[in-house]
């Protein structure tokens, strides 16, 4: 969703109000985060500052507690749709790179069919030489000749063959999290922020353990001196990918994927805790002491 779209769903930042803020303390730290990355602390803090001052629910108090179930379906939604992107996109390029593995299992084969008939060929001729000329050194010179043949279409099938592929990825949905910014929108702003804001109790994001995972995989599968060539491919918005740089940008989605799947979870214990703190007698919060 680009900045003018009206479907975009702007989100507010933290409470500023630490007596509203404090509401917020009853939550498990993970939550928490949810809670902050989803835009909803000024929303929550203010019901749960009506619950804690009062036990009738207010129309008002009503009107937020449905504004907060919509938008918690709505940030659901959001991110399925990032998984479900990043799965399709991983799933692509894998058929790109069957269709790798096709054509050289074909050429393979054709090779392996022509060393056959050709090796097939020169010893019927060899044999028939032989029975014609018993003295002749000719059909020794044939076999040998065969057998070079033969030794060089089958070095030539098991030598694998590159089938570079043009591929273009415009816009590159892997960008926004090298540059740590996406101010293009190609992310949710919701699942952004859950990538790039640092875990509970922890220095690092899951963007931060997805960039380490990415060089150690890109490291393990070009060499040295291919790296920089490799990174500013994968980086910019397509060119020509053989197989392995192909295979690496599906691990990256995958990858990714996994990342948003994480988000699920962190947005389920959001809903669990909510469901205990609206629901089950006693877990109610106590009205904070200015």
């Amino acid at each position: 969703m680009p900045a003018d779209s009206p479907y975009r769903m702007p989100l507010a930042r933290a409470e500023t109000d630490p007596v509203l803020a404090a509401h917020l303390d009853v939550l498990p730290p993970r939550a928490r985060r949810t809670v902050l990355a989803a835009g909803l602390e000024p929303l929550l803090a203010r019901i749960l500052q009506a619950r804690a001052a009062s036990a009738a629910p207010s129309f008002e108090l009503l009107e937020r507690e449905h504004e907060l179930e919509i938008r918690l379906n709505a940030l659901s939604a959001q991110v399925s749709a990032v998984e479900f992107e990043a799965r399709c996109t991983s799933e692509m390029i894998e058929k790109a790179e069957a269709n790798f593995v096709q054509r050289e299992q074909s050429r393979q084969v054709k090779i392996a069919t022509v060393s056959l008939v050709v090796v097939a060929a020169l010893a019927t001729a060899a044999g028939v030489w032989a029975l014609a000329d018993d003295e002749s050194h000719g059909p020794i010179v044939l076999g040998i000749v065969g057998g070079g043949v033969a030794t060089g279409l089958g070095a030539m099938a098991l030598t694998r063959e590159p089938h570079p592929v043009r591929y273009v990825h415009l816009p590159n949905r892997l960008t926004p999290l090298e540059q740590g910014s996406d101010p293009e929108h190609l992310y949710p702003t919701f699942v952004f922020r859950m990538l790039t804001y640092p875990e509970p109790a922890q220095t690092r994001s899951p963007r931060d353990v997805l960039l380490a995972a990415w060089q150690r995989e890109l490291d393990e599968a070009v060499p040295s001196s291919e790296v920089s060539a490799a990174a500013s491919l994968l980086r910019s918005t397509g060119g020509r990918y053989d197989d392995t740089l192909l295979a690496l940008r599906a691990r990256r989605f995958q990858d990714l994927e996994l990342s948003v799947q994480g988000i699920a979870r962190d947005l389920e214990l959001l809903d669990r805790s909510l469901v205990r703190l609206f629901t089950m007698p006693g877990s109610a919060p106590a009205k904070p002491q200015p």
